[in-house]
């Protein structure tokens, strides 16, 4: 596409942006199934902007509706027929309920011999296969682990005695079975859609032990041979039940972890993409690296507030999964990379105090670092009785935004579209490995906006060293960043980055030359990454702290700007200046808040150099307005306010602010004019305002509290934050 026409195109995408970008969520069924009723939720779904679900069967179904038989079956042709008619698209959960890969226990109660296995240490040689007899007269005894998933049905979650049993996933024949009786029955009752209204299979944290299974670890028969083929000792996996590491339990891990790849996911995959569908979904754990080499829609999952505002995003364990499945979907050539997100990430004590800041601060954590498909968990079929206690809060039809939603599903597009079919900036890329992926060692590179990209070795193979630099499909980089000394263990790795500049050390590269975008003080907490697209260069900025980022900007071009709300689409021309190291603006950006900057073509710029002013989406800072609201009404959940004044005796009328909890709804004059998800609430009103002496203008305000007070009565704050 030539550069001018790409351009053309990118405007109309972000003010228009296209359904392929839909926020994805998972949709519980979690209750009686009613068409009526699936047919009117489909439809409310549909028209709040989201264009596709994942089919998620969830405790609550009843048990005369048992999974995978005709009566399933029979809700999931509607559900697919409703999707088509509606121009929706569905992802089919390959279990009921999860981890997956047990059929619900159909897998098991077809060959018991199925169950899952593994290793525990016992004071007796009894219970299964001795494996290993250690010298303080402990073994390792082989055998079944009594795990079990979570079902669909009440009495079937953990620790209940209707719990179904997990199937040994580690068993080639156990993963047959469960393809059989899930995949292919699917395919024999939807044949038709696979492809077009069917685009995939939802895997979700597969566990070979199964839940409630904390006395064992995995195993497989014959690994006592692997491991002393690879010079592993069968006394040192004693460890494996003290938390301590020696070689043979980290050889122990790796053969695990190529068991559970060969077996599991590679099967998973061959049946996806031989039946026209991706495998998409996560793995069980944040830093897996090459599960997702077999995943067309690599994946993760941000759930329990792992990650999180309050912590700022780059110190958790969990913080690397984001930009970690990113970065192997961008090597891998897969356009697509999803996460599964919200899951169990309320504010406690309460389970459905998640707040509208909490979502868009995630949804932009989670973009800025590449993921451009959003599995939000969840939307719920039903709340009633015991299903709104089950894993909440609900994030779409049963919370407070429901109504304004479409709002919030066009910004997860706009940035979903931006995030694919785009080369970032990266310079650098750091070396990871299974479960070694540096994240606290990296996370000056994140403050000093400079751009790497997470380099699985095991893609090495497929790079190739030209001028210096390590090239993989659209990025060349310059500095190889090797935090844990990955090409020491492996001579031919070091060969193959023979004239490659590598590092141990991230503080070494923050440096100038290195940063995406120059500011005139250290902005920590602002994230900056260059982006092309279709010939056109553009700058995403997010803020992920508490406080306002107030900086000049210096972007590498010498153009203009036009800086994008992603809100609505709209853009509008930036006051630059030209310096020395390129286009200067100043950047105001408040908390929880991105703002894209576009670089205008070569030629648009006339280099007249606008007056500085503060810019960001949108426009300057507005004036307080909070004090001048008067309370009218007050009930449970939901407190208005109004203010009536002249135009001609109040200044800076055309855009304020006011600062509250939770969600606020503005109306002028009688008219809509907006929804703020979080404050400090920041209203237009310019359009609606009347002029003259006896133009009296009334702005009305409606906040709206947390959901957790209408689920938990949580008595939760909300309303205007009075002095």
């Amino acid at each position: 596409m030539a550069e001018k026409e790409g351009r053309k195109e990118l405007f109309r995408a972000l003010a228009d942006p296209p359904e392929e970008f839909t926020p994805v969520p998972f949709w519980f069924l979690n209750d009686r199934p009613d068409q009526e009723k699936i047919a009117e939720q489909l439809k409310d779904i549909k028209a709040k902007g989201v264009d596709a679900i994942v089919l998620h069967p969830r405790i609550g179904i009843p048990e005369d509706v048992p999974y995978l038989s005709d009566a399933w079956f029979q809700t999931v042709r509607f559900i697919v027929k409703c999707a088509d008619a509606l121009g929706m698209k569905i992802v089919l959960y390959d279990e009921g309920m999860y981890p997956s890969g047990s059929a619900h226990g159909m897998v098991v109660a077809q060959n018991p011999d199925y169950a899952s296995k593994g290793i525990r240490l016992s004071d007796r040689p009894e219970g299964g296969e001795v494996i290993a007899a250690f010298a303080d007269g402990t073994y390792l005894v082989y055998g079944f682990t009594g795990g079990t998933i979570r079902g669909i049905h009440f009495g079937e979650d953990d620790g209940e005695a209707g719990a179904p049993k997990s199937a040994d996933i580690l068993n080639p024949d156990a993963v047959e079975a469960f393809i059989r009786l899930t995949h292919d029955r699917y395919y024999e009752e939807l044949k038709e859609c696979f492809g077009n209204t069917v685009i995939a299979f939802f895997t979700d944290e597969p566990c070979a032990l199964g839940r409630n299974a904390a006395a064992y670890r995995e195993w497989v028969p014959g690994l006592e041979r692997e491991l002393l083929a690879g010079g592993g000792r069968l006394s040192e996996l004693k460890a494996l039940f003290t938390g301590e590491k020696n070689a043979t339990t980290a050889l122990y891990h790796r053969l695990i972890k190529k068991h559970l790849r060969e077996t599991f996911y590679a099967r998973l995959s061959c049946w996806c993409a031989s039946h026209g569908i991706a495998l998409m979904g996560h793995p069980e754990a944040s830093d897996d690296v090459e599960e997702e080499l077999y995943f067309q829609i690599p994946g993760q999952d941000l759930i329990m507030r792992r990650v999180s505002p309050e912590t700022g995003g780059l110190l958790e364990f969990d913080s690397v999964q984001a930009k970690l499945c990113a970065d192997i979907a961008r090597h891998l050539g897969r356009r697509r990379n999803a996460n599964e997100c919200f899951g169990v990430c309320s504010r406690k004590p309460w389970e459905w105090h998640f707040t509208g800041r909490d979502m868009i601060w995630y949804i932009n954590w989670l973009s800025i670092r590449g993921v451009n498909l959003l599995v939000p968990h969840a939307f719920y079929y039903s709340t009633a009785g015991k299903r709104k206690e089950e894993r909440p809060p609900d994030v779409g039809p049963n919370n407070i935004w429901w109504p304004h939603y479409r709002r919030i599903s066009d910004y997860i597009k706009r940035l979903s579209f931006l995030m694919t079919d785009s080369v970032n900036g990266a310079r650098i890329a750091v070396l990871v490995d299974n479960n070694r992926v540096p994240y606290r060692e990296i996370a000056c590179l994140y403050e000093n906006q400079i751009e790497f990209n997470y380099l699985p070795v095991a893609l090495l193979p497929e790079c190739e060293v030209r001028d210096g630099r390590l090239c993989i499909r659209e990025y060349a980089y310059d500095i190889v960043l090797d935090v844990y000394g990955l090409l020491e263990e492996d001579a031919e790795r070091r060969e193959g980055l023979s004239g490659v500049c590598v590092s141990a050390s991230a503080p070494e590269c923050c440096i100038p030359g290195l940063r995406s975008v120059l500011t005139d003080a250290p902005c920590p907490y602002l994230r900056a990454v260059c982006l092309k697209k279709w010939g056109t260069q553009m700058v995403l900025f997010s803020n992920e702290g508490e406080e306002t980022v107030r900086t000049e900007v210096t972007l590498p071009q010498r153009a203009g700007l036009q800086l994008v709300d992603l809100w609505n689409g709209k853009a509008e021309r930036a006051a630059v200046r030209q310096t020395e190291g390129g286009t200067a603006f100043s950047l105001l950006l408040p908390p929880c808040h991105v703002l894209l900057a576009v670089v205008e073509e070569a030629g648009a710029f006339d280099g007249e150099c606008g007056k500085e002013e503060d810019v960001s989406a949108p426009g300057r800072e507005p004036l307080d307005w909070t004090e001048r609201f008067v309370l009218e009404e007050r009930t449970d959940n939901r407190a208005v306010y109004r203010y009536r004044f002249l135009r001609e005796t109040e200044e800076g009328t055309e855009r304020f602010l006011v600062r509250g909890e939770e969600m606020a709804e503005c109306f002028c004059n009688g008219k809509p004019a907006g929804v703020s998800f979080f404050g400090p609430h920041v209203f237009e009103i310019g359009s609606l305002l009347k002029d003259g002496e006896n133009g009296v203008n009334e702005v009305k305000l409606m906040f709206t509290g947390s959901a957790a007070n209408i689920f938990e009565n949580a008595g939760l704050p909300f309303g205007l934050e009075k002095a």
